[in-house]
């Protein structure tokens, strides 16, 4: 009877394969500026080795946990091998936060150094965590996903690529310090963010903006020019969906938009967390974002 027992569970151990190490849930604490942060990391990776490690933003109002459930990375963090990290921006309700991107819930957000933030967070993964520094990677959805544009444009050397979904810029002031492969992921039916810019649709959304977004062709102009990519664009369209490919140059890095036609806010595959707004629902957001991760690296 032992025996079998010990038999099953061995048979149970190796079914269960790599997805053994994606209850390696850790939460990291760390302090910025006086005030303390935290981070969730899945999938670590022991001190000898070099791993690409995804950083993942949530949206406004939302948290580590919930971006964690919403985006589905920490199965494709095990079966591809890397490690994911859930940051969280300044909570500005009980479980609920948003990032300081300048322009949006300022009021809430107050003087957040979420550069300070981030730079810490990768310093330590770096450190601690296994993190490769040529493959470390940055997405975020909605408000995260404006985050990162913030933060790729004053940290462009410290990443390996982007992949901001249904998100937008709002100054064109600053410049990334070189080229920047980068994914940019937009539904045309946004209401939120809409893709011709300007003020959410959304009063409660248009309330806490204190500039207009830019224009996702705008803002696609602006990466191809700080990237060096190459025009025209390679257009691809599949089903509702237009990919548009800027080639990278010798010197420079590749611009992709791509553009669900019938998709609106929210993370792409995943169910509206408003009834107002449909996500993208003709690929998985976290599929899509590894596919285009998995082929960068940064040059030392």
């Amino acid at each position: 009877m032992f025996l079998a027992r010990t038999l099953l569970l061995l048979l149970a151990f190796v079914s269960l394969g790599p997805f053994a190490r994606a209850q390696d849930t850790r939460d990291i604490q760390i302090v910025v500026d006086g005030t303390p942060r935290r981070a969730l990391l899945v999938n670590n990776f022991g001190p000898d080795q070099a791993v690409p490690v995804v950083i993942v933003l949530h949206g406004g109002m939302g948290s580590a946990e919930a971006q964690r459930e919403r985006t589905g990375f920490d199965r494709l963090a095990v079966t591809e091998g890397f490690t994911v990290v859930y940051a969280e921006g300044t909570e500005i309700v009980p479980g609920r936060h948003a990032w300081n991107t300048g322009f949006l819930m300022r009021r809430q957000v107050g003087l957040a150094n979420d550069i300070a933030y981030l730079d810490t967070l990768i310093d330590l993964l770096i450190r601690d965590h296994s993190a490769d520094p040529r493959r470390i990677f940055l997405t975020g959805g909605s408000n995260g996903a404006m985050m990162t544009l913030v933060y790729a444009t004053q940290r462009a050397e410290r990443l390996a690529a982007i992949a901001p979904v249904v998100g937008a810029m709002f100054s064109f002031e600053m410049k990334p310090s070189g080229p920047l492969p980068i994914m940019l992921i937009n539904g045309a039916q946004d209401n939120e963010v809409p893709i011709e810019g300007g003020f959410s649709r959304n009063p409660l959304v248009s309330r806490a903006q204190s500039a207009p977004y830019m224009p996702l062709e705008d803002t696609v102009g602006f990466w191809v020019e700080a990237n060096r990519s190459q025009t025209p664009p390679l257009i691809t369209t599949t089903g509702t969906v237009t990919t548009s490919v800027y080639a990278p140059t010798p010197n420079g890095a590749v611009t992709i938009s791509v553009v669900d036609q019938i998709g609106g806010h929210g993370w792409p595959g995943k169910r509206p967390v408003r009834g107002t707004s449909n996500p993208i629902q003709s690929f998985d957001g976290a599929e899509r974002v590894w596919e285009f991760f998995k082929t960068q690296s940064r040059v030392p």
